[in-house]
């Protein structure tokens, strides 16, 4: 009973985390999301893309910044929740430290910014614009520290305000400084967004634990020890990232890196969810003994599943309707790149959202890093091969190859770890999503305005997608009471409330025609 009770517990902390989370980066992407249509129809395709590679010499100069540090701070938050002030030390030797490696970088970069640019860019005409971005190098480092240690606290509403703020800045003053100033204008603004969202957060990590204390390399070497695996899987998802736009800015032109930019956006929304949801189970999977953290992940990977497959399946069939009505007609080729990075969450199930919080909370760090190198074994080559004849698309069909791999690698590790994931669950979600996008999808047919169009095919697909989950054994009542009980303690709960009512009500009806014997029972958080 004590094992369910923490179980149970993790859950609801977890729900409560994602929730929050969720909510603040929903608003925060709504307000990009506004800056963004307002930035691409001011900039066009062209000027959209050379604003899309400006910060490409930041993020590789962001590789030699924080070492691991920000996840090893939010894992010490997490056990040291009850006890804040005693974190103190080690968040003032973290908060230094990014500091300290931060300005370097970012210094290294002024010094250096024509060269990189030619090497990453290929583009010498880009350099002051690059130069412009180079304070994100700092900002981003404290937004980043400052937010990991306060998930780790579990302050919810600090979480969802700090990319809200940054994006509200963002939001407003790039497109009004893009209006006399360009490219350059949107660049200071999106440097802004972040530098106002990394001093509030550092504002209130410090009031949360009462100040930074004078920790040195005793706290720090721990961390580092800790968080340097993961730096390692950080870096070379970033060189990865800057490997892949100096690829696009080789291979393909302005409009189509400005097309992919555009349907990245969409993909980023997207990613709002999978995201919340893997950033709140860092800290519960810290918090739990191995055993139940293996059992959270069967969960875990299950949940996530039936939230992020549809939203794939929908992004797919609908992908035209999605940038036609929010972009217009000039991003012609953006419809396909969404589509095709929208697969990716069709496999959600086998735990792509959870695998590397899970590693990462029972501190076997160095699984995500070779899984990281797992993703670059298979990306480099294929999208060398691929990129020179399909451009964008070689190069995202590189990525879905890569990050399939990845996944499967992450789970032959937590397999021998006595962790592993429902394959048949996956399976049926994965086929649930796909089937009710027919009818979604021949709902929207006689539709010419794309607005209408969403408007009607979203609800279908919602309402097909409701009947055939239970229908093909994707939940059962054990399912909906440990889901219920998760959510009660959020916001969302009253919703949450009524769309549970009405699952069983069609649990009901399709479970006796369906012949539904599967059953969670017992094992049930």
């Amino acid at each position: 009973m004590a094992q369910r009770s923490g179980l149970a517990d993790a859950a609801a902390d977890s729900a409560v985390g994602a929730v929050s989370l969720f909510g603040g980066q929903a608003l925060a992407a709504f307000v990009a999301g506004l800056s963004s249509i307002a930035l691409a129809r001011l900039l066009g395709p062209s000027g959209y893309g050379r604003y899309s590679l400006s910060t490409t010499v930041a993020g590789f100069l962001a590789l030699a910044t924080d070492f691991g540090v920000s996840a090893a701070l939010a894992r010490e938050a997490a056990r040291l929740s009850e006890d804040r002030r005693a974190l103190a030390p080690a968040a003032g030797a973290a908060l230094r430290f990014a500091l300290l490696t931060s300005l370097c970088a970012a210094s290294l970069g002024l010094a250096l910014s024509g060269a990189l640019t030619l090497a990453l860019l290929r583009r010498p005409d880009m350099v002051g614009l690059v130069e412009l971005t180079l304070p994100l190098v700092v900002f981003s480092a404290l937004f980043n520290l400052s937010l990991s240690a306060l998930l780790g606290l579990g302050d919810a509403r600090a979480v969802a305000l700090l990319p809200v703020a940054r994006d509200s800045v963002r939001g407003l003053l790039s497109p009004l400084l893009a209006l006399p100033f360009g490219c350059e204008g949107a660049v200071a603004g999106f440097v802004a967004g972040y530098g106002v969202a990394a001093a509030l957060g550092v504002l209130l990590l410090r009031r949360r634990v009462g100040g930074f204390g004078r920790g040195g390399w005793g706290e720090l070497r721990p961390m580092l020890a800790y968080g340097l695996p993961l730096y390692l899987s950080s870096a070379l998802g970033t060189a990865l990232g800057v490997y892949q736009n100096s690829l696009l800015a080789w291979v393909a032109a302005d409009e189509e890196v400005g097309n992919l930019k555009a349907a990245a956006n969409f993909a980023a929304l997207m990613q709002l969810a999978s995201a919340s949801i893997a950033s709140a189970l860092f800290p519960a999977f810290s918090k739990l003994e191995r055993g139940e953290a293996a059992r959270a992940l069967r969960y875990a990977a299950a949940y996530s599943s039936l939230v992020m497959a549809p939203v794939g399946a929908y992004a797919i069939a609908e992908a035209g309707a999605l940038v036609g009505a929010v972009y217009g007609r000039a991003y012609r080729l953006a419809p396909g790149y969404l589509a095709l990075q929208a697969v990716a969450y069709l496999w959600s199930g086998l735990g792509s959202v959870a695998l590397g919080s899970f590693f990462q909370g029972i501190g076997e760090t160095r699984v995500n890093f070779r899984a990281s190198l797992t993703y670059a074994a298979v990306f480099v080559p294929l999208s060398l091969a691929l990129a020179p004849l399909a451009r964008a698309y070689g190069v995202l069909a590189s990525a879905l190859a890569a990050s399939l791999a990845s996944t499967l690698y992450s789970l032959r590790e937590a397999a021998r770890r006595g962790a592993s994931v429902d394959l048949g669950a996956a399976a049926r979600v994965c086929t649930a999503a796909l089937l009710a996008a027919p009818p979604a999808v021949a709902a929207g047919l006689p539709l010419t305005s794309h607005w209408a169009r969403l408007a009607v095919t979203a609800p279908v697909y919602a309402l097909a997608y409701s009947v055939l989950a239970p229908l093909l054994g994707c939940l059962s009542e054990g399912d909906l009471e440990a889901i219920g009980g998760a959510l009660s303690r959020t916001p969302v709960a009253p919703l949450a409330g009524a769309a549970l009512r009405y699952e069983r009500a069609v649990l009901g009806l399709v479970k006796p025609a369906a012949g539904f014997k599967r059953r969670r029972g017992s094992s049930r958080p």
